[in-house]
């Protein structure tokens, strides 16, 4: 890479990269929040699970088949869908 000897330099002026920063800038831990309230507000709830490996794999197999039946399930959708059908049903 060639070292520009043309372009001058500011006075007093460092030269940094990169974008600008505001001061504007939300935390990790703020930006969650704000997340989970869209999602409250949607009347969604966020879970995290702990699944069996085998458990896992069927799961996304099941994900894989509906999506080569045209239809296009993320896997909370596949779990939402299992879950409403074996809780929520009429007995």
């Amino acid at each position: 890479m060639r070292k520009d000897e043309v372009t001058m330099e500011l006075p007093g002026v460092a030269k940094r990269r990169g974008r600008p920063a505001t001061g504007k800038a939300a935390t990790g831990a703020s930006r969650m929040a704000a997340y989970r309230a869209r999602l409250a507000a949607a009347g969604l709830e966020t879970m995290t699970l702990d699944l069996d490996q085998e458990v896992a794999c069927a799961l996304r197999a099941y994900v894989d088949r509906k999506k080569s039946d045209a239809e296009d399930l993320t896997l909370g959708q596949a779990v939402e869908r299992i879950l409403r059908d074996r809780l929520l049903r009429k007995r």
